[in-house]
């Protein structure tokens, strides 16, 4: 018998029990056990779900022939299933955050002649109320410092906020690479040199990730899809030169890339592992499509749950793939 049959004839079974009792108990009994229908209905198919998913990762992961990044995908899978507890999924990650001493990173400011200090005040600081006359006067900063690497910080921080990614993603990119270009040639090299140097690849490498969301290229088609995705990875690839992978200031990315590829268990691992270091938003969003990409439509009901109480103005879920590669 099929697993398909199985988990049928379970529920066909309780509703069988449930209707004998409406019969045996009369009309004084009909409301219990149609509530315990309900409860059986609600509760028990997510977990029967859940154990016919867990023996297909299980006998896919017993079979020798499967490859290594297969089964390292199957892997990550089987670990998400097993720990999920139908109806108890919370804004917590899954499992307990690893804690290695990875030295953290920070984007430090860098503005040796002090050009932009008083406008990044007036434009980005903590009581910021930004201008018309503010916005002019970085224009006017761009066109008679092109190449003062302060003012190019100032102006990359400024574009790549998150209310302009989707608008501006490949302005945003070209201002990061400009600015690496500015960053190498400072004398000396120092660490917060290459710190901001790291945090433009990675802005960068974000921008063009974002040029490729369906929504994005629904407004503006990429013109040469195979171009656009040599520049994400040679953007990415030349981050992990820097920080290597799984640096969790720039996590993000690594779990966009592993999206791209389709090795969404391993995806949705690594969000699970590092919680700690993503704004909540992102976090319960990104877990949400996450769910759903992957197809496990009932965990990632819960997600959604989760996601829009949090935060009403929550945009819809993201579409399964991506339009380009």
């Amino acid at each position: 018998m099929s697993r398909a049959s199985s988990v049928r004839q379970f529920v066909l079974r309780n509703l069988f029990v449930a209707c004998l009792a409406i019969l045996c108990w009369g009309p004084g009994g009909a409301c219990t056990a149609i509530a315990q229908l309900s409860v059986l209905s609600e509760g028990d198919p997510a977990r029967q779900w859940q154990k016919v998913q867990i023996a297909s990762l299980e006998e896919q992961l017993a079979n020798a022939a499967t490859q290594d990044a297969l089964r390292r995908e199957l892997q990550s899978q089987l670990k998400w299933l097993r720990l999920w507890k139908p109806g108890q999924l919370t804004e917590a990650p899954l499992w307990k955050q690893d804690e290695s001493a990875r030295q953290r990173l920070s984007e430090p400011i860098i503005d040796p002649d002090g050009l932009a200090t008083s406008l990044r005040q007036r434009l980005l600081g903590s009581e910021a109320t930004p201008t018309t006359d503010d916005t002019d006067e970085l224009q006017a900063l761009l066109s008679e410092h092109p190449d003062d690497v302060g003012v190019r910080q100032l102006h990359l921080h400024w574009l790549d906020q998150s209310v302009y990614r989707k608008t501006y993603p490949m302005e945003i990119a070209d201002a990061a690479i400009r600015l690496v270009g500015l960053l190498e040639q400072l004398r000396p090299q120092t660490p917060d040199i290459e710190s901001a140097r790291a945090y433009c690849l990675y802005r960068r490498g974000r921008a063009l990730a974002y040029r490729e969301l369906p929504d994005v290229i629904k407004q503006n088609p990429i013109e040469d899809p195979a171009q656009h995705a040599a520049e994400l990875l040679g953007a990415y690839n030349q981050l992990v030169d820097m920080v290597g992978r799984r640096q969790p200031e720039f996590i993000l990315l690594d779990i966009r890339m592993l999206r791209r590829d389709r090795w969404n268990g391993q995806a949705l691992a690594l969000l699970e592992d590092h919680a700690g270091a993503i704004e909540k938003r992102w976090f319960l969003k990104k877990r949400r499509d996450l769910l759903h990409e992957l197809g496990w439509e009932l965990p990632a009901k819960e997600a959604g749950s989760l996601y829009s109480a949090a935060f009403p103005d929550a945009e819809p879920v993201e579409p399964k793939t991506l339009e380009v590669r």
